[in-house]
């Protein structure tokens, strides 16, 4: 008689020695068959567990119990209609058991099926004996999904995830939880509930990076930091944490810090828009206006339709007085989002050093007719010098009383005040002309594609001469959903969702 040693490794002659073990006169036990079943499937070697159940099924041992590792092996190899009728055998035979409807409705989940698969979720739910945590997170997800309405919503789907919490370590319950309050923007909770699941996974990367990346959209810069290099210290290269510090160095003007973390990136070519826009800005504050160029202008390649790149790249270009390809830049990121006030004034100012006087004037009008030009004087300061150029007096001094208020109910640059006092002081009383000064357009501090709030940028404003303006890119706070697309998105966006990098913001640039 041959003997056969199980030292956990599935011996590379199992299909041969499964043969051997089923010519055996002497048959097994149904528990022993069914151990050993569950040995090889756990193990993987499906080809042996096809042998076993064809033998035994001929011998009628147990066929429940056959009839449900034949749909799990069927379901593996990605067959769901076998492994529906495997399924749909075993219940025949045993239709009490919850398992069984169970991974009916697993397999019609995995195959698209979501209000079929909700009904035999919640029919198995009827037939429990114990509390099953991952039957709980299918019904909650699904209900997330608003499958099955009218019951589904997000405060049912809470329950159940709760519940699947409650009565096991499902660690998928924890991030589904998580993704509910983030939806309904309760980021205390969502970052507790992700931090309770840090005790079943303490060295999962991912979520110790949306974490951080969590942490910082609430403004808790330490905690982030904290948290990504945790991340890193577990995955020296983890894509997702190095874009985040990335980020939050760049934010803080290390600019050779950021591009450290960019550099450690693997895969550099394969990332993101997000990315090499992050890459252009730094280089642009390095006053690297060429390679600065290069990488916004990859970034937009790679994804043509991302406002914060073209936004950056038409910036930049302004700046390197490389006005026609600006205007095509900057009218392309305006046909994308035609209500930026900031973009409409970048537009402005472009056509204004072509020449195009009456576009600039209707592209100026229009940045401060949107709602965010409420936000930035800047806005109406370029609008009211272009209206002084153009002799409008009346109009340039009811824009510049729009910068004075502004001023008491908000901070605003000192160079902002200067530049507005003495554009005040060229403009002639009513109805009185004087010799007319050219001032100069100022353009906004540059957006990161991280955060659309910016700081202010520095202007140069020179009474009796040509006035000019001098504007460096702000780099904002990361914007999480842009991140992942945390898995935002995500998102967006969207931590979006995957992460962003600095691509410049309305004014300066958008880190992501």
């Amino acid at each position: 008689m041959n003997y056969y040693e199980c030292n956990g490794i599935a011996p590379s002659t199992s299909t041969a020695a499964a043969n051997v073990i089923l010519r055996r006169e002497t048959s097994y036990t149904e528990s022993n068959v069914n151990w050993l079943l569950y040995l090889m499937y756990a193990r993987r070697d499906f080809k042996y567990c096809k042998l076993i159940i064809e033998e035994y099924l001929k011998r009628n041992y147990d066929m429940e119990y056959l009839y449900f590792v034949q749909g799990l092996i069927a379901r593996e190899e990605g067959k769901m209609t076998d492994a529906l009728k495997s399924f749909q055998n075993a219940i025949e035979l045993n239709s009490k058991k919850s398992e069984y409807f169970k991974e009916v409705a697993k397999t019609l989940y995995k195959m698209g099926r979501l209000k079929q698969s909700l009904d035999v979720f919640l029919k198995a739910e009827t037939l429990l004996e114990n509390p099953d945590s991952e039957l709980y997170y299918f019904i909650g997800d699904l209900l997330v999904k608003r499958i099955g309405q009218p019951r589904a919503g997000p405060k049912e789907a809470k329950e159940y995830i709760l519940r699947g919490i409650q009565n096991g370590k499902h660690i998928e319950s924890y991030k589904k939880l998580a993704e509910i309050y983030l939806s309904e923007d309760d980021l205390p909770k969502a970052i507790e509930v992700l931090e309770n699941s840090l005790q079943l996974n303490p060295e999962d990367p991912n979520t110790l990076t949306q974490i951080g990346i969590l942490y910082l959209t609430i403004g808790a810069t330490q905690n982030a930091f904290t948290k990504l290099l945790d991340a890193l210290n577990i995955e020296a290269k983890y894509s997702k944490a190095l874009v985040a510090l990335g980020a939050i160095l760049q934010s803080k003007n290390d600019i050779d810090g950021a591009l450290n973390k960019y550099k450690l990136l693997s895969d550099l070519d394969q990332e993101g828009s997000e990315i090499w826009s992050n890459i252009g800005l730094c280089f642009y504050k390095k006053q690297k206006l060429v390679a600065a160029i290069a990488c916004l202008k990859k970034a937009v390649w790679i994804s043509p339709l991302n406002f914060n790149a073209l936004y950056n790249l038409g910036y930049v270009l302004l700046k390197a007085q490389q006005f026609a390809s600006a205007f095509h830049v900057l009218a392309t990121a305006v046909s994308i989002k035609n209500n930026h006030a900031e973009c409409l004034m970048l537009l402005g100012a472009c056509l204004r050093f072509l020449h195009d006087r009456q576009g600039a004037y209707v592209a100026f009008e229009r940045s401060t007719m949107q709602p965010d030009a409420l936000k930035n004087p800047l806005i109406y300061l370029n609008f009211a010098i272009f209206c002084h150029e153009e002799g409008k007096y009346q109009q340039s001094r009811m824009y510049l009383s729009n910068v004075i208020k502004m001023s008491e109910s908000m901070t605003i640059s000192t160079e902002y005040i200067e530049a507005a006092q003495t554009l005040s002081g060229l403009l002639p009383p009513e109805e009185k002309k004087i010799e007319e000064v050219e001032p100069a357009v100022l353009l906004p501090p540059q957006q990161d594609s991280v955060k659309e709030d910016t700081e202010q940028s520095t202007a140069e404003y020179t009474a009796g001469s040509t006035a000019r303006s001098t504007v460096e890119i702000v780099q904002a706070d990361i914007n999480p959903s842009s991140i992942s697309k945390f898995e935002q998105e995500e998102d967006s966006a969207e931590v979006h969702k995957a992460m962003k990098v600095p691509e410049e913001s309305s004014d300066d640039g958008d880190l992501v």
